[in-house]
């Protein structure tokens, strides 16, 4: 057993909080430094004219990764919350094609889905089924290695986990894009279109992504598509509540300038005010690029890995809407009639153009307190580059309108909107701190992406560790959950 240590935890996003339970469970003494007012990160939300949003990611899958957390309080702990609470769907998504009536259903139930498309489209519902199974034989095969334990270290590869993937590695779509994968095995432009947008789950492009990304599919497919209770933000605030149950402390409003350290270790962190909080470790849940800059200006940045291609960022609009709409679900896409095109205009002009993607998340569906009677909650997010500076109120009004006439050619009227927020790409950094407003630190547009990723644990300063969407496994909620047992495990060999 290691003997207790004062862990500071910089920055309180969904990883940085599961870190926290974690060591905290193991005895230690933890400090949360938090620049916002509340937890949360990425996972904020606010309320307008009686219509409550959650801010930011909206799907939630692998919820045993919060029971996990949940089991490492005692029951007898005061203060300990009751378990976290969520409900099991039907489907993921409805998706929708302008020259299509009605929307195609995304049973979380594989035999029916691919019973539907076969139906609606005369794809076989064998070729589906076996593109399913080939996504979670692929998960399965790398979890051990390349989201449950560190990919930098050695020890990674001398594991059952890591020999089980060498030996059935020729088994894995190693080769071309993600769209060139999904092209080829299943021979239908539309289902294509609809597995290609699996890249945009860490902010990348399918048609760059490595086939690799075949597995993100089982997520949804293979384990299952499931809601808080309360919605996306109760995840940080169920986090905090075990965490001060374990005697965590949290200090909001409390920014982190440095992190300190001396011949080769780390001490502590000075936040903003001047205060020095001493540390035995340290563990960054902030942006990588921040991390570097301005936490720690004195040690050589990695400058290959700060310098690769940012995921995209987003612009999102927060309508309250009067009316319902029986067609639409929980989750919802409408999507452009040419991918490619798209993704071709986010990368060499930054925006999606006259005819974008438009995802719709609308809680009340599922969550009727989220909006008055008679009334909807629609989170409208389209894909863009991270650039804050091409996304002034202009930028914003014209995306506006390609949006609202999207909406009208697919679902044949404009909605009612009685109120509306904006979140652009300048907003998420300034609010969250990641980097020009990237959503997921950098994209994974290359076959390297994953092991480009920075490390967990450092390698010049013993007792600094990381976590969060932008290191290792990645961006997302159930990898920042991931990477918080990642940096429990180094911690604790």
């Amino acid at each position: 057993m290691t003997s207790p240590r004062d862990v500071v935890v910089v920055g309180a996003g969904v990883g940085g909080l599961a870190t926290a339970v974690r060591m905290a469970a193991r005895g230690h003494r933890v400090t949360v430094l938090e620049a916002a007012s509340t937890v949360g990160g990425k996972l904020g939300e606010h309320v307008d004219a009686g219509h409550r949003f959650d801010r930011g990611p909206s799907l939630f899958t692998m919820p045993e990764l919060m029971e996990e957390l949940d089991a490492l309080v005692p029951q007898d702990v005061p203060g300990r919350p009751a378990p976290f609470a969520y409900r099991t769907l039907d489907r993921s998504t409805h998706y929708f094609w302008e020259d299509e009536e009605e929307p195609l259903v995304a049973w979380t139930d594989s035999a029916r889905f691919a019973k539907d498309v076969e139906a609606r489209w005369g794809v076989p519902a064998k070729r589906l089924t076996r593109h399913l199974e080939t996504s979670r034989a692929a998960f399965e095969l790398t979890r051990g290695v390349f989201l449950e334990r560190s990919l930098h270290e050695g020890s990674t590869y001398r594991t059952s986990a890591a020999w089980r993937l060498l030996s059935r590695v020729w088994t894995l779509p190693l080769l071309g894009s993600l769209h060139s994968h999904n092209k080829l095995h299943l021979k239908h432009p539309k289902l294509t279109q609809f597995f290609n947008r699996y890249a945009t789950y860490n902010g990348s492009d399918p048609h760059r992504a490595p086939a690799m990304m075949h597995v993100i599919p089982h997520l949804e497919h293979g384990i299952g598509t499931f809601l808080p209770e309360g919605g996306m933000r109760s995840i940080p605030l169920h986090l905090e509540k075990l965490g001060r149950a374990l005697g965590v402390t949290f200090l909001t409003d409390t920014p982190a300038a440095r992190i300190l350290h001396a011949e080769g270790r780390v001490t502590g962190v000075e936040d903003a005010q001047g205060q020095v909080h001493h540390a035995d470790w340290v563990v960054s849940n902030a942006d990588l690029h921040p991390t570097y800059r301005r936490l720690l200006p004195d040690l050589k940045a990695p400058e290959r890995i700060l310098n690769q291609e940012r995921s995209t960022s987003g612009v999102i609009f927060y309508w309250g809407v009067k009316g319902t709409h029986p067609e639409l679900s929980l989750h919802n896409i409408l999507f452009s009639k040419d991918y490619r095109a798209e993704f071709n205009r986010i990368q060499h002009e930054g925006t999606p153009g006259e005819d974008p993607t438009v995802y719709i998340n609308i809680t009340s569906k599922e969550l009727p307190q989220d909006a008055p009677e008679g009334h909807e909650n629609w989170f409208v997010l389209m894909n863009v580059e991270a650039n804050p500076e091409m996304w002034d109120d202009d930028a914003v009004a014209v995306l506006r309108e390609q949006v609202l006439a999207k909406i009208e050619r697919t679902l044949g009227a404009r909605p009612d909107i009685v109120c509306e927020q904006v979140l652009k790409p300048q907003t998420i950094e300034s609010l969250t701190g990641s980097w020009r407003g990237a959503l997921y630190g950098a994209s994974s547009n290359s076959a390297a992406a994953a092991f480009l990723r920075h490390r967990n644990r450092s390698t010049d300063l013993e007792g600094l560790y990381f976590c969060g969407g932008s290191v290792h496994p990645g961006g997302g909620i159930p990898l920042c959950l991931l990477g918080a047992r990642i940096v429990d495990k180094l911690a604790h060999p």
